[in-house]
Formats: structure tokens, sequence, C-alpha cells
């Protein structure tokens, strides 16, 4: 029996230790980028626009503005935001695929914190490859999401960026609350990802 097929008998982890995983590994990501994007980030604009956030909101709240106009300003502000913050953008896709996808095949499929809780990523057919755990991470780590951002904030207009964004967004976040529940009553703990490309999360003995 190959170590795979012993390792495709595990039980599957439980999912409370499994959510901390991921939000631990999503922490380390998000850490990661901060500080590796931080010497080109203008950090005067930042706290200008967040200054213009608080600003809006006041203003709203004491109806010194309609909802409409709240919007429309809300919406300026959100782009000029997703502007300011491009490079760290481009910073969180870099470090996701070394995090999610290099890390774990020298790892024997686990994460940091997934080596915490003692549990890994396992192929269901084959060893696991790269090519596995890069289209997992489309779905399971908003990797995907984050490259469709930076492509269109990069090469779309105003508008259209607004629009297919919200889309998108709505889209990974329907993903991503099925895949919970499948991870909690399919007997297998196998997400949407994990049954596109043939993984599975299973404890390590």
């Amino acid at each position: 029996m190959s170590e795979d097929e012993k390792d495709g008998k595990q039980k599957k982890p439980f999912f409370v230790l499994r959510c901390l995983a991921y939000i631990i590994d999503g922490f380390l990501v998000l850490f990661l980028s901060a500080l590796l994007s931080a010497p080109f980030v203008n950090s005067d604009q930042m706290l200008e626009l967040a200054e213009e956030s608080r600003s809006i909101v006041q203003k709203y709240s004491q109806n010194e503005m309609t909802e409409q106009e709240y919007l429309v300003e809300a919406s300026n502000l959100e782009y000029k935001m997703s502007r300011s913050m491009e490079l760290i953008s481009i910073f969180i896709i870099l470090v996701s695929v070394v995090y999610y996808v290099v890390l774990p095949i020298f790892l024997n499929g686990q994460t940091l914190g997934k080596k915490i809780f003692g549990m890994k990523i396992i192929s269901t057919y084959g060893d696991l490859n790269a090519n596995q755990l890069i289209f997992r991470s489309f779905l399971a780590d908003f990797l995907l999401l984050n490259i469709i951002s930076v492509l269109f904030l990069m090469f779309a207009s105003r508008n259209i960026y607004l629009n297919c964004i919200e889309l998108f967004t709505l889209a990974q976040y329907t993903i991503t609350f099925a895949s919970i529940i499948m991870v909690i009553v399919n007997k297998e703990g196998l997400a949407i990802h994990d049954g596109l490309v043939h993984t599975k999360v299973v404890k390590v003995k």
C-alpha cells in the first residue's frame, strides 16, 4: 500500500482546527506582504485616505450628505484606496504563491498553520504536485480574486473595475461559504477546491 493510500484512510481534521490553521495562514500571508511592501508604500497617502474615509462617514451620519452622495463618495474612495494599495496586492499574490504552493511542496503538504495543528494536504491520486496546489489556492486562498483585482486595476477603467470586482468578490465569498458547508457535512471534509483538483486535508499521524 502506497503512502498516499495510507494517508487517504486518515480521518478528516476537526473543523475548528482547520479554521484556526486557515486563519493563521491568512494572517501570516498578510503580515509578510505588509512587511515586504512597507518600504514602497506612501504612508502619508494612506493616512490621508483614512482621514477622508472618516470624514465621509461622519458627514453621512450627521445627515450632511444624501445616501446617493455617500455611495458616490464611498465608491470614489474605494477606488483611490485600491490604487494606493496596488503594490501591496502584488506582494500578497507573490507571497501567497510562495506560502501556499512552494512551502507545502517542501513541507510534505503542510503550511505553518496546518503544521501547528497536525494536518496536511494530500492528493487523492498520485503525489501532491504544484499544479494541484496553485489551482487549489485560486479558490481556497483568494489567489485568483487577488490576481483579477490587480489586472483590472491596472488595465480597466474605474467603473469597470468597481463593477467587476464587486461581482468577482461576491462569487468568491459564495464559493467560500459553500466550501465551509461542504467541509462540515462531507464525510471526508472535501471543499469545492478539493473536489476540483483532487486533494483533501487529513490529520497527520
